[in-house]
């Protein structure tokens, strides 16, 4: 029957149009990222090696030789984890690796020279094996992005902090506080003296001498600056990195003024844009040729004239102690002349009879005069081309990584700029290489995609609407 044909028809062609109906795409399942396991026990491998390295000189035993503090301990049992990240190959190579192991070899090896004994070769040797080898690498492999590096930053703030507070607190009552705790506990002595000035006592916190416990501190400051963290991490960190000028030490306030200061020009060149760092750069580089050449004397002359003269004058609380530095970089490059290649090792330098004190502060040139230029050179150069890599990676990343990446070449940089007045040691030493290896660990990451800016485009049409387009700049 026609009528019941054309019923049939139609129902027919609306089950067909219902098949092939394009169908309505299933709702997105928003996709909740997993905590990264492997990145927790990287962190804290490296979290706890910096709380080891606030215990007090006086927990460190001694054994055939060799100062086995608590930190030097967890770096050699961390050995097992650092040759399973060589093998499974998660770093990437970078230059300065190779010039720290060359160095480590070369201090070895002028160890051996200048004492003529294997065993002093290997207490020397193995010691800087530890503090520089191990606590770089390890640094290497447990801070691998900036992620890392920020939940490193959140773990260790109470630390920093409570470091902080303790210097302030002795220089105001003029009483060691944690030494004398641990002498109490240990029986070891502390310090054999404290130094008083500006009315201040110099807090050390659990470091042996102010001035290592000083310039630990001033090198938070810019990277909890930049670090983009929020909350109480980032303000009783910087609280406790501002609280290190009470160690009143001319290099920790010189860190702390020349961080603000960089972190400041930082902040500019983000808003205004003639203000670039290689614009900053040339600008330091012109000063200081012109300083220099408007002294009569040179760099480091033995005059207050000079780039290092006006640092004598203006920017030292003990003008005696600032010209001591400026003799020690004249009779101590003499005896680096005298023994170029391998040093002289841990003996007395030559100098004058009247320069009585054999102190040395200054960590570069020290480096020279114990192990030979070459050992200076390798540990300069990487420390050097490792802020160059950094900053050069850091304009490959999104703005808020760029920051913290600007942030922790900034803090190498000060800390190498104040090692000029300090020789580092022990714990601050395995510090310098802990910021060293997640330096160049940062600087060898893959790039992360930037994303074009977004700006506000005023489009004039009837309804006067608004939209934001990309604008690539």
């Amino acid at each position: 029957m026609p009528g019941n044909r054309g019923r049939q028809l139609r129902v027919c062609m609306n089950s067909i149009d219902a098949t092939y109906r394009p169908m309505r795409p299933m709702p997105k399942q928003r996709v909740v990222a997993r905590p990264d396991q492997s990145s927790k026990l990287r962190v804290g491998l490296a979290v706890a090696l910096l709380y080891l390295l606030l215990v007090p000189q006086q927990f460190n035993p001694t054994i055939s030789g060799f100062y086995l503090s608590p930190y030097r301990i967890y770096l050699i049992g961390a050995t097992l984890y650092l040759l399973s990240s060589a093998f499974s190959r998660t770093l990437r190579f970078a230059w300065p690796d190779l010039m720290i192991v060359l160095a480590i070899a070369w201090i070895t090896l002028a160890s051996y020279v200048t004492s003529g004994t294997v065993e002093t070769a290997m207490v020397q040797g193995g010691s800087h094996f530890v503090d520089i080898g191990l606590a770089y690498f390890l640094a290497r492999a447990a801070i691998q992005t900036p992620t890392d590096l920020r939940r490193f930053l959140i773990l260790v703030a109470p630390g920093v902090a409570f470091t902080g507070v303790i210097v302030f607190a002795e220089a105001v009552s003029h009483r060691l506080i944690v030494q004398a705790f641990a002498s109490a506990v240990t029986g070891n002595p502390g310090p054999p003296r404290t130094d008083v000035r500006l009315g201040f006592m110099r807090g050390m916190s659990s470091f042996p001498h102010p001035i290592l416990c000083g310039i630990f501190l001033a090198s938070f400051l810019p990277i909890y600056f930049l670090s983009g963290l929020r909350g109480w991490p980032r303000i009783v960190s910087i609280v406790g990195s501002i609280l290190g000028a009470f160690t009143m030490s001319s290099a920790a306030m010189l860190g702390l003024v020349v961080g603000f200061l960089l972190f400041a020009y930082d902040w500019l060149s983000e808003r205004i844009h003639n203000f670039t760092w290689k614009l900053f750069l040339g600008f330091s580089a012109a000063f200081y040729v012109i300083i220099e050449s408007s002294s009569n004397t040179g760099f480091y002359g033995l005059s207050n004239t000079g780039f290092y003269g006006l640092l004598v004058r203006y920017a030292s609380l003990n003008s005696t102690s600032a010209y001591n530095r400026v003799l020690i970089w004249k009779y101590g490059t003499q005896n680096i002349i005298e023994n170029p290649w391998f040093g002289i090792g841990y003996g007395d330098w030559d100098r004058p009879e009247w320069l009585h004190s054999d102190s040395f502060d200054w960590f570069w040139l020290i480096l020279g005069l114990r192990f030979g230029i070459p050992a200076a050179v390798l540990i300069l150069g990487a420390t050097l081309l490792a802020i160059a890599m950094l900053a050069i990676k850091s304009q490959s990343f999104p703005p808020s990584e760029s920051r913290l990446l600007r942030g922790v070449a900034i803090s190498l940089a000060v800390f190498s700029l104040g090692l000029n007045s300090v020789s580092l040691w022990m714990s601050s030493l395995a510090w310098f290489f802990m910021l060293l290896g997640l330096t160049v660990t940062l600087a060898t990451q893959p790039s992360q995609p930037i994303r074009p800016k977004m700006r506000r485009v005023w489009v004039p049409n009837s309804q006067s609407k608004a939209e934001n387009k990309p604008a690539m700049s």
